[in-house]
């Protein structure tokens, strides 16, 4: 059952009396009297889709909002950038030698295990070995299909700008509220808790100055759990 409660506020601006209803239930089930004017929704999770809060949103959009109402946020990209993980790889190369053992195998096997899911982690800036790329470009909300998010897919072309060992592709994204109004999640910002998400090769491949790794990356919601997302990586 939907519960509803009410009660009243005073704007500071013109002193006026506001009636605010509160709804309890899923905006896939609720029903509105009226239509609205603005939905205004922090939805976003890891590398922008994980949770799958968007199409909740977009279905409240298609139910409830005006012809000429508003979304905020109104768009939203998702980038990918070529990064190293010298601690991790430096870790592993260890297992080369340990203590006059050869333990490579060892050393496989963790970093299997490391690498087998992406991960949520803080990327310095420093890591980043090429020019980063949107992905995923999601230009205006109001017009976007409901299961517009559920595949996607993006073929991505890194050329290098120095020397180094590619361990993956971070992601991370931003979302515009219009008039250049713009929330950040990159390396190079203010760290959020969305941080960034890196998905591994599971391998250190050297690169020079000026090579070209190309990726095609897949972003599935999962049929057994529709609120996560499969993240694919291939090397091309």
């Amino acid at each position: 059952m939907i519960q509803v409660s009410q009660r009243e506020a005073v704007l500071a601006c013109d002193h006026s009396l506001v009636q605010v209803t509160i709804l309890t239930g899923r905006v896939e089930d609720i029903t509105l009297p009226n239509k609205m004017d603005i939905i205004i929704s922090e939805w976003m999770g890891f590398y922008l889709l994980h949770e799958s809060m968007l199409e909740s949103v977009l279905i409240a959009r298609d139910r409830f909002l005006r012809a000429q109402g508003r979304m905020l946020p109104c768009s939203a990209r998702i980038w990918a950038a070529l990064v190293e993980a010298e601690d991790l790889r430096l870790d592993m190369a260890n297992y080369e030698d340990f203590l006059g053992l050869d333990l490579r195998l060892v050393g496989e096997q963790q970093l299997a295990a490391r690498t087998a899911e992406p991960r949520v982690e803080e990327v310095h800036g420093r890591r980043i070995l090429a020019e980063p790329l949107v992905a995923v470009d999601l230009t205006d909300l109001h017009q976007l299909r409901v299961e517009g998010t559920r595949n996607l897919e993006a073929q991505l072309s890194f050329r290098t700008w120095r020397q180094g060992y590619a361990a993956g592709i971070a992601f991370w994204f931003d979302v515009g509220f219009g008039r250049d109004v713009i929330l950040k999640t990159d390396p190079g910002s203010p760290p959020t808790h969305w941080k960034q998400t890196v998905v591994y090769f599971g391998a250190f491949p050297a690169v020079e100055s000026g090579d070209v790794l190309e990726a095609n990356v897949v972003l599935k919601q999962s049929e057994e759990n529709p609120r996560q997302y499969n993240i694919s990586v291939e090397t091309l």
